[in-house]
C-alpha cells in the first residue's frame, strides 16, 4: 500500500509539475527562512549562557555623573577592594578594560589592530572560555598572555604558540610576554570580544578601571545587597564618598543592555529579536497557509480520483494516511533542499546581519528540536485542513465533470497582503530614513580624516605634523584639536547653584578648528592665544536664556563667552544637540584633516608619509568622520536589512498565494468564461472577471496597511532626534509596488485564460 501510495503521489506530482514547483518553492523559501531565524535568534538569545556560573554572574553599573537617569558600566578600579572585602555576598570580581594603539611582534613582524583585553586573574575563573592549549590557572598571571585559536594560527602559523615569547608594543613601552594558554572558538555567543588577554598589572599606569563582574555567593536577588551598598555613607565613586549608587545586572542582560558601548562588548537590541521571532511567523504563516491552498486546490483536478476512492469505500483513516504521505513528501522534499540553500545561505546571512553562524549550530539541540516543531506544525495543519475539506465532498459531485466554486479563507488571503504591503510601506520609510541620515547636512564638515598622537607626550609635535600635511594639494585644511563631534568627544560636569549642575560637551583646537570643520560663526570673533575666552552654540544660550551673551560668563565656569557659533549634531541624530564650549588651545592629541572632493586612496598614502618622517616606530592609524558616524546607526542598519530583506521574501510568498487563487479560480470558471467569450466577451471583459475580487481584497489589504505601517515607522522614527516625514509617497508607492507585483503575477493566468478557445473550455468528456 505504501508503495501504492507513493508511487501515485510521484505520478501526480510529475504530471502538474508548474504547481508542484510552486508549492516546493513557497516552502522551501520559508523553511530557509526558518532554518536560519530559528538558529539565529536561539545563538542571540542564549549569549553568555555557557559560563557555567552564568546565573551568579552580574554585571556592575553606577549612575552616571553626568546624566540624570543614566548608567555607566565603567566601574573604577578601587571598586575591586571595596567589594570583596566588605561583603561577604560577593564571592568575586573580574574587572576588565581596553589596551588601545597596541600591536604584538613575532619573529620581527608586526601584528596590528588587534583587540587586547586588559584583565585580573580572576577573569578565567568567574567565566568559562574554553582553553584548547595550556592551563587556566596561572594564564593571566604578569608576564603571560593568553590568545585566541585564530590569532595564534595568524601569528605562529601551525607551530606550536604555549611557551612562546612575542613583544607586546604599545606607544610608550615594549614588553617581553609568554604565551600562556590559548582560548578555543566557541559556538556560543558572548558579548565580550577579545584576541588576547594580559593582566592589567603589567600596565599600571594605563589602568584605572572598566566593566566588572561580580561572582555571587548564591543567585539570589541582589535588590537586597544594592540597598546596602546604597546604604554605606563612605562607599567610593567617581564624584567622591557616597556619592555614586551601584547596581547589578545579570550576565546574560549584558549582551542587551545599551549603555556597554566599548568597542569590545557586543550588544543587540533586544528588540530586533522580538522583530525576528515575528518575523519568523508570520514568514511560517505565508507559507503555510500557499501551501495549504495550493494543495487543496490541487486535488480539483483530481476529484475524481478521489471520489472514485471513496466509492470504493476508503475510510477516513485511510484518508488521513494517504494525505499525510502525500503533505509529508512535499514538506521532507522541501525541507531537504532547504538544508542545502541554508548552508549556502548563512555566510551571506552573517556578512549582512553582522552574526557569528556557524552551520554547526543547526545541530544544536534547541535549534532542532524548534525546527522540527515548525515541520510538525505545517504537517498537521496541512493534513488536518486537506483531510477535513476532502471527507466533506461527496463522491457523485467528485466524480461530476464540473468546476466547483473556490471558496477558500478570502480573509487569510487579505490577510497575507496586509503583513507584505506593512512591511513594504516599513522598509521604504527605513531606506528613506537611512538615506537622511547619509546626506542630511550636521552643521558641520562630515569629510575629514582623524589622527590621534600615538602618545600623550607628542601633542607638541602634531601641529610640525599639521604643517607638513597642510602642503600637500589635495588637503582643504587642518587643524590641531581635541577630538570630533561624532566620537571620542569630551563632556564636563558643571556645578551650578542650589545643587544643579549641567553637562555640555567640550571641543578645543587651534585658530584653525572652526574654518576646517566649517562651523558656523554667527555672533563674536573667534578665541586666540591673545584673545581669551569661549565659543559656545545656540543650545547652550538658550539653555540659560543668555540675551546679549558676548562678554558673559560661561555657567559654572569663570571663562568669558567671546563668540556663538550654530548648532551642530554631536553623537548622531538619535540624540537632541547638548551646549557646547569650544576652546582654543595650540596643542592637542588629534588633528582633524579636511579631505573635501578627495579622493581618499590617492590622500592616505601621501599623509602615512608625513606621519612616518615623525612618527617612524609607530604604525599609522585614522578615523574617517562618515564611517565613525555610521558607527553610530549599527542596529538601524540592522533593522534596515532584515525589515528590507523579510519585506521582499513576504511578497514572494505573498505572490505564490496570489497565483494559487487566479489558477483555482480560472479553472473553475472555464466554462462560464467560454460561454461570456461565445456571448461576445471582450478580452477586458475577461481579465476584470478574473481579477476584480483580488483586487478587491489588495485594496483592502492597502486600507488596512497604510495606519499600521503609518504607527509601525512613527514608533520607529522616534528614536531620532533628526528624521523624515512619513510623507504621503511612501504610501503611493508601496501601494504601486503591490499593485505591480500583483498584476505581473495575475497576468500568468488572465493571459492564459483569454487566450483559450471557447469551445475546450465548455465541452465535456
Amino acid at each position: 500500500m505504501i508503495r501504492h501510495n507513493l508511487k501515485l503521489i510521484i505520478r501526480n506530482l510529475w504530471a502538474n509539475k508548474i504547481y508542484t514547483s510552486i508549492i516546493l518553492l513557497s516552502l522551501v523559501v520559508a523553511f530557509v527562512c526558518c532554518n536560519i531565524l530559528i538558529s539565529f535568534l536561539v545563538y542571540e538569545t542564549n549569549t553568555d549562557k555557557f559560563h557555567s556560573k552564568q546565573d551568579r554572574i552580574f554585571q556592575v553599573f553606577s549612575n552616571d555623573p553626568f546624566g540624570e537617569s543614566g548608567r555607566i558600566p565603567y566601574i573604577p578600579k578601587f571598586l575591586y577592594g571595596y567589594l570583596t572585602n566588605n561583603y561577604p555576598e560577593i564571592a568575586d570580581v573580574s574587572q576588565i578594560g581596553n589596551l588601545d594603539k597596541a600591536s604584538i611582534e613575532v619573529e620581527k613582524t608586526i601584528f596590528k589592530d588587534l583587540n587586547i583585553l586588559l584583565a585580573d586573574e580572576s577573569f578565567f575563573s568567574v567565566f568559562d572560555f574554553p582553553i584548547g592549549q595550556g592551563n587556566k590557572s596561572g594564564g593571566l598571571s604578569p608576564g603571560n598572555i593568553v590568545l585566541t585559536q585564530e590569532k595564534a594560527a595568524i601569528l605562529f602559523g601551525d607551530s606550536e604558540a604555549v611557551g612562546k615569547s612575542v613583544s607586546l608594543i604599545t606607544p610608550d613601552t615594549i614588553q617581553q610576554m609568554t604565551v600562556s594558554a590559548i582560548a578555543k572558538k566557541s559556538n556560543s555567543n558572548s558579548h565580550l570580544s577579545f584576541d588576547a588577554l594580559v593582566h592589567h598589572s603589567n600596565f599600571e599606569n594605563r589602568w584605572n578601571g572598566g566593566p566588572s563582574y561580580a561572582l555571587m555567593t548564591s543567585n539570589s536577588s541582589t535588590e537586597a545587597l544594592q540597598s546596602k551598598i546604597k546604604a554605606d555613607s563612605i562607599r567610593p565613586g567617581l564624584l567622591g564618598p557616597g556619592k555614586m549608587d551601584y547596581f547589578f545586572e545579570p550576565l546574560s542582560n549584558s549582551y542587551f543592555t545599551a549603555e556597554n558601548k566599548m568597542k569590545y562588548m557586543k550588544t543587540r537590541n533586544p528588540t530586533f529579536l522580538k522583530v525576528g521571532y515575528i518575523v519568523c511567523g508570520l514568514i511560517l504563516f505565508i507559507a503555510s497557509f500557499n501551501f495549504i491552498n495550493l494543495f487543496l486546490l490541487f486535488w480539483q483536478d483530481r476529484r475524481k480520483e478521489m471520489g472514485i476512492k471513496k466509492t470504493l469505500g476508503i475510510t477516513q483513516k485511510g484518508l488521513f494516511y494517504f494525505s499525510i504521505a502525500e503533505a509529508g513528501f512535499y514538506i521532507i522534499t522541501s525541507f531537504l533542499l532547504s538544508l542545502i540553500i541554508t548552508l549556502l545561505t548563512i555566510p551571506v546571512f552573517n556578512s549582512v546581519f553582522e552574526a557569528n553562524l556557524s552551520p554547526e549550530y543547526l545541530l544544536n539541540i534547541e535549534v532542532a528540536s524548534h525546527i522540527a516543531l515548525v515541520i510538525l506544525f505545517s504537517a498537521a495543519l496541512i493534513v488536518t485542513f486537506s483531510v477535513s475539506k476532502q471527507w466533506r465532498m461527496k463522491p457523485v459531485n467528485l466524480m461530476k465533470n464540473e468546476s466547483s466554486k473556490v471558496t477558500f479563507s478570502g480573509f487569510l488571503f487579505t490577510f497575507q497582503f496586509i503583513i507584505s504591503i506593512t512591511l513594504t510601506i516599513c522598509s521604504i520609510s527605513i531606506i528613506e530614513q537611512m538615506n537622511y541620515i547619509e546626506n542630511a547636512p550636521l552643521g558641520f564638515n562630515r569629510n575629514i580624516i582623524q589622527l590621534d598622537t600615538p602618545d600623550p607626550k607628542y601633542s607638541k609635535v602634531l601641529p610640525v605634523l599639521k604643517q607638513k600635511i597642510g602642503q600637500l594639494p589635495n588637503v582643504k585644511g587642518v587643524t590641531v584639536s581635541g577630538g570630533n563631534p561624532i566620537s571620542g568627544n569630551r563632556i564636563v560636569r558643571y556645578e551650578l547653584e542650589n545643587e544643579k549642575y549641567y553637562t555640555p560637551f567640550l571641543f578645543g583646537g587651534d585658530k584653525d578648528f572652526i574654518e576646517t570643520l566649517n562651523l558656523n560663526l554667527i555672533e563674536g570673533s573667534l578665541p586666540s592665544a591673545v584673545h581669551n575666552g569661549k565659543l559656545v552654540n545656540q543650545k547652550l544660550i538658550r539653555q540659560f536664556d543668555l540675551s546679549d551673551p558676548i562678554g558673559k560668563k560661561v555657567p559654572g565656569t569663570e571663562d568669558l563667552i567671546v563668540g556663538v557659533v550654530e548648532d551642530f549634531t554631536c553623537g548622531s541624530f538619535k540624540e537632541e544637540i547638548p551646549p557646547v564650549i569650544i576652546a582654543y588651545y595650540e596643542d592637542g592629541p588629534s588633528l582633524l584633516i579636511d579631505y573635501q572632493g578627495t579622493n581618499l586612496g590617492l590622500l592616505l598614502p601621501e599623509i602615512e608619509t608625513k606621519w612616518k618622517e615623525l612618527f617612524p616606530d609607530y604604525f599609522f592609524s585614522y578615523k574617517i568622520l562618515e564611517e565613525e558616524l555610521m558607527k553610530k546607526y549599527k542596529e538601524d542598519t540592522f533593522f534596515y536589512n532584515i525589515i528590507v530583506t523579510f519585506a521582499i521574501i513576504s511578497m514572494i510568498l505573498a505572490s505564490f498565494g496570489l497565483f494559487a487563487l487566479s489558477w483555482a479560480v480560472t479553472q473553475s470558471r472555464s466554462k462560464e468564461m467560454g460561454i461570456r467569450k461565445v456571448l461576445g466577451a471582450s478580452t477586458g471583459d475577461i481579465v476584470n472577471l478574473l481579477t476584480y475580487a483580488f483586487s478587491k481584497r489588495i485594496l483592502l489589504a492597502f486600507i488596512i496597511a497604510i495606519p499600521m505601517g503609518y504607527y509601525l515607522m512613527h514608533q520607529w522614527l522616534t528614536r531620532f532626534a533628526n528624521r523624515i516625514d512619513l510623507s504621503i509617497w511612501i504610501f503611493i508607492l508601496s501601494g504601486l509596488i503591490v499593485i505591480l507585483i500583483s498584476v505581473l503575477t495575475l497576468s500568468m493566468q488572465t493571459i492564459k485564460a483569454t487566450r483559450k478557445n471557447p469551445i475546450e473550455e465548455i465541452s465535456t468528456e
